[in-house]
């Protein structure tokens, strides 16, 4: 009985491979069809797509249909049809869509796949070569290259099957999880033993090369080139939800692509990563293979050198988000030298589980997107102890999404130096905490201002800082020289109080330090206030700052929780718009301390030049600050401006610290126009910056160097010239040859009786 069964089942498999048709796909009209989904359309269950070659612009989709389609390279085995058979996503969704349940008779056999940009999707696209979902199938002898997608740059694998072999995918972006390769729900993958695959340089924020979700069984990887020689979780993620290694992936590898090293490297927009990357006449060209380079384990922080240059995917292949390594810092040239621009696509960084301590410095950051959490900057990490970070000398501006933040940080102890946030659609920042390690974040000269939400119907999260513990604080926060102001919100969502700047949740020690928080608006006839406590044991500590001008209120205590956890505002020496009875207090178990030396008046701000928050001479808060901090908070060396922080008998209250008549007045009121151009580059500077004069007319010339205060710090130049253009390089050193501190400096240039001046910047 069993071999008749057996026969009947041969003589049906016959009877199918007979009736089985080849099409043929020639773009000069010739075959059956011009393009490939017009033979897949017509095509049954066993049938081949025969595609000669040429480059096919088209989004491929099965339907269905368990089919061969395969190039030139099925039929003759030549490997030549497999560069010359292509197909071209044409950045219009995934290259080939196999998603209706077909099954593992389904192949795709000898193409280039590329320009693909992912299957569209709630939470974004997937798939940018290969989008498999819900069935099986086989890619034999392809070059899956250049594509991206949100996850699975090259192949999304989703509750299916894949056997591969004999198939190259490398310089595949995915913008969140695995470059080349991203598995999840039960998906397994089979790779072929024999006619083996090569793996490398793909790039991704988790899993460069292959990112294996925690409900896929163990896989075996057999490759004869990979990346590197030894696997990692850079290149092939497999981590539980929080993190935790699974070690769940055995790698077999014949050959390694790289070569880690162990030392700084060099980036230069101009650069090539055919170069060594050691020094910086011999650059690299994209920040993401340096950081391939430096990912191997390492206890010493190395550093990634970007000079000068703009960074953008269009430009110089630079693939955002960048998956940072343990242990690498990135520092820039110059901060306004230095442009990296997302062109509104991703964020800039997302490094998820960081693990080791490292600076980001001196870059500007533009037309970020966001992506996961964050429009430019993402780090998060579950591992105790936490890492430090530090931002320092950091510019953002034209980055785009109302409920998300520039930066978003977890259980992370950070620091945040020299940093403007100016026209963007996004919140600057938001500190996360959810356990019970104690991490503290530092913001020190810090400029938050004139960014703007979005015109939409629905509401959103549109707030500047965002520090919450999140029931497991306490969290310390410290804010020195922070300006907030300008800030505009226009939409409200009516089940939350409204805020276009901070709000303060569950478990915060919140310091404010010689700040300055003022004319930041929300939509009319709401409640909240430029600060928002919105939870239990909360507590805001105000000294020597500013708060005025901001609708509807400058705080709002809104813990109604639990009297025994109640939060708190203290105020000390600093001048609050509505005195102690504008601080609003609708549930009476929380407190406001209302301490000496405050005011309740106008603070007087300039309104116009560089820092329209600096005070008028008349203003009742200069010298009425407090030298008397809290144990272990010190008092910044400058105010925001760079200026020394102290000028007078004490401290100025808000960010910047008035600085007495000098040449700050002569240049606006007394110095006669001259017809000639005065400019220097880069600007702010350090340690020194050229200056280019155009001078219009001959004569005897000066040009020297002054501080804030009017006292000549250097000659430069003091000689006869004609007409022409001349530069000259400051130092940043005074006429003795000793460095001078960072601040706001004037370069004046006189000639033949008549002046012109320019503020200038050191920054260290």
């Amino acid at each position: 009985m069993r071999s008749i069964i057996i026969l009947i089942f041969v003589l049906i498999c016959a009877n199918s491979w007979l009736n089985a048709v080849t099409w043929h796909i020639k773009q000069d009209g010739s075959g059956n069809f011009t393009t490939i989904q017009e033979g897949i359309d017509a095509s049954a269950n066993t049938d081949t797509v025969l595609v000669y070659p040429g480059t096919y612009y088209e989004n491929i989709d099965y339907n269905g249909k368990s089919i061969i389609v395969g190039s030139l390279n099925l039929t003759t085995g030549d490997e030549q049809y497999i560069s010359q058979t292509i197909i071209d996503g044409n950045q219009n969704g995934s290259c080939v869509r196999v998603m209706s349940e077909e099954d593992s008779t389904t192949t795709i056999y000898g193409f280039s796949i590329t320009n693909g940009s992912g299957n569209p999707a709630n939470t974004g696209p997937y798939g940018g070569g290969v989008y498999i979902r819900d069935s099986e199938m086989n890619i034999k002898n392809c070059l899956i290259k250049d594509n991206t997608a949100d996850c699975g740059g090259g192949i999304y694998i989703r509750n299916s099957n894949l056997f591969i072999e004999g198939t190259k995918l490398t310089n595949n972006h995915a913008i969140s999880y695995g470059g080349a390769i991203f598995l999840i729900n039960n998906s397994e993958i089979q790779f072929d033993s024999e006619n083996l695959c090569d793996i490398y340089l793909n790039y991704a924020s988790k899993g460069n090369d292959i990112n294996k979700a925690s409900s896929c069984p163990a896989m075996i990887v057999n490759v004869d080139t990979f990346t590197v020689a030894s696997n990692s979780l850079y290149f092939i993620n497999s981590t539980s939800s929080t993190g935790v290694p699974l070690n769940d992936v055995t790698l077999n590898v014949n050959n390694a692509k790289i070569e880690l090293v162990y030392c700084d490297l060099y980036i230069s927009a101009l650069g090539d990563n055919m170069n060594s990357g050691l020094t910086e006449d011999n650059p690299l060209q994209t920040v993401n293979y340096a950081l391939v380079l430096l990912s191997g384990e390492s206890n010493e922080v190395y550093t990634v050198h970007i000079a000068n240059g703009t960074y953008s995917n269009s430009l110089n292949q630079q693939c955002f988000p960048f998956n940072m390594p343990g242990n690498v810092s990135i520092i820039g040239e110059s901060m306004q030298g230095v442009i990296w621009d997302a062109e509104e696509s991703c964020m800039f960084i997302n490094d998820i589980n960081a693990k080791a301590n490292y600076y980001i410095k001196n870059i500007s950051f533009i037309n970020g997107k966001d992506t996961s959490l964050a429009t430019a900057i993402r780090i998060d990490t579950d591992i105790v102890p936490e890492p430090l970070i530090t931002f320092e000398n950091l510019y953002f501006t034209t980055c785009i999404r109302d409920n998300s933040y520039l930066i978003f940080t977890s259980q992370l102890e950070t620091k945040f130096i020299n940093i403007t946030s100016y026209n963007n659609n996004s919140g600057f920042l938001r500190l996360h905490k959810c356990n019970s390690i104690n991490p503290k974040a530092e913001l020190e000269n810090i400029r938050i201002i004139n960014n703007q939400e979005l015109i939409v119907v629905e509401p959103h999260a549109f707030i500047q800082l965002v520090f919450d513990a999140n029931f497991s604080g306490p969290m310390d926060v410290i804010m020195k020289n922070v300006e907030l102001t300008g800030n505009e919100r226009y939409t409200n969502d009516p089940d939350f109080l409204t805020t276009a700047v901070m709000v303060i949740v569950n478990g915060i020690e919140l310091y404010l330090i010689n700040s300055t928080i003022g004319n930041n608006i929300v939509p009319q006839g709401v409640e909240g206030g430029a600060i928002i406590i919105s939870d239990s044991d909360s507590h805001i500590n105000i000294y020597n700052s500013i708060l005025y001008g901001d609708n509807p209120h400058e705080i709002y205590i809104d813990n109604f929780n639990d009297p025994n956890h109640f939060s708190s505002v203290s105020v000390s020496h600093s001048l609050v718009e509505g005195g102690a009875v504008g601080i609003q207090n609708p549930y009476s178990f929380n407190q406001v301390y209302w301490l000496e030396g405050n005011l309740n008046e106008n603070p007087l701000w300039s309104g116009t030049g560089d820092y329209p928050y600096m005070l008028q001479t008349s203003s009742l808060c200069i010298d009425a600050g407090t030298l008397d901090l809290p144990p272990g908070i010190e008092l910044p060396e400058f105010d925001l401006a760079g200026n020394p922080r102290i000028y007078g008998e004490t401290v100025d209250m808000g960010a910047y610290e008035w600085q007495g008549v000098g040449v700050e007045d002569k240049e606006v009121t007394h110095l006669s126009p001259l017809t000639t151009q005065l400019s220097n580059y880069p600007n702010p500077f350090n340690p020194s910056t050229t200056i280019k004069l155009e001078l219009a007319e001959s004569g005897k010339i000066e040009l020297a160097i002054y501080n804030i205060k009017g006292q000549k710090v250097k000659t430069l130049l003091d000689c006869t010239t004609v007409r022409g253009t001349y530069e000259c390089v400051w130092n940043g050193k005074d006429e003795q040859g000793k460095s001078v501190s960072s601040g706001q400096y004037v370069v004046k240039l006189e000639l033949e009786g008549k002046e012109t001046a320019k503020k200038i910047m050191m920054l260290k």
